[in-house]
């Protein structure tokens, strides 16, 4: 028993490295879900081979080799076809474009504002104001390219989608009622007409007004 569930593990392990050439040489950051998809269906094979004893290695073979084959076909499809790589990988989404953020490409990704901010900082950019462009690529990673006018500097979120956060606005020594005086400066009533607001010693107080593309349901923490 044990040297018939060695032998499948090892024909298992062959059977992967082979089909995961088709996949070709990528990083992780180049591998899209759907690539994720069809490996981690590889791994459930194999799983389920070794530890259901109705199948043996042939079994085994047949399916890892099946499933590369139709790996492989799917692949020559998408390098040849722009429209049918669209439909199965996607396309990168700007985020970000000149300065001015997309909120519909944001609710059409789900991606909420802290998210985005994560994600910005992960590429050395600690405040949205510093972003010019920012690009979703279609393995998750975003792609960011700096405002060079806008000075480096790290930014407090203060409202996000119309909720005032209301512990960021009390480690900068703020108050709601400051916050609101000020957004009254800019021309806009009240906070859930903001849909981000962060703040910055070197730049201030940085907004993106709601936009009606798209509905949020928006509230002020108490």
């Amino acid at each position: 028993m044990f040297l018939t569930i060695g032998l499948e593990l090892f024909v298992g392990l062959i059977g992967l490295l082979l089909v995961m050439r088709v996949l070709g040489k990528k990083t992780m950051a180049e591998v899209t879900p759907y690539d994720l998809i069809y490996t981690l269906i590889l791994g459930g094979i194999v799983e389920g081979a070794i530890y259901d004893q109705a199948i043996h290695v042939g079994h085994i073979i047949f399916a890892l080799g099946f499933w590369g084959i139709l790996i492989y076909i799917i692949e020559v499809v998408v390098q040849k076809q722009h429209r049918s790589s669209q439909i199965l990988k996607g396309i990168p989404s700007i985020l970000v474009q000149d300065g001015q953020l997309n909120t519909k490409e944001l609710a059409k990704n789900h991606i909420e504002l802290e998210q985005l901010r994560s994600l910005l900082r992960a590429q050395n950019c600690f405040s949205l104001k510093e972003a010019k462009y920012v690009i979703l690529e279609t393995s998750g990673e975003v792609s960011v390219m700096k405002n060079e006018e806008v000075n480096s500097t790290l930014a407090i979120l203060l409202i996000d989608e119309g909720r005032v956060e209301a512990k960021a606005l009390e480690s900068i020594g703020k108050t709601k009622e400051w916050l609101v005086e000020e957004i009254r400066k800019k021309g806009y009533e009240k906070p859930t007409d903001i849909v981000y607001a962060e703040w910055s010693k070197n730049e201030g107080l940085y907004i993106v007004p709601c936009s009606e593309e798209i509905n949020v349901q928006l509230r002020i923490d108490g």
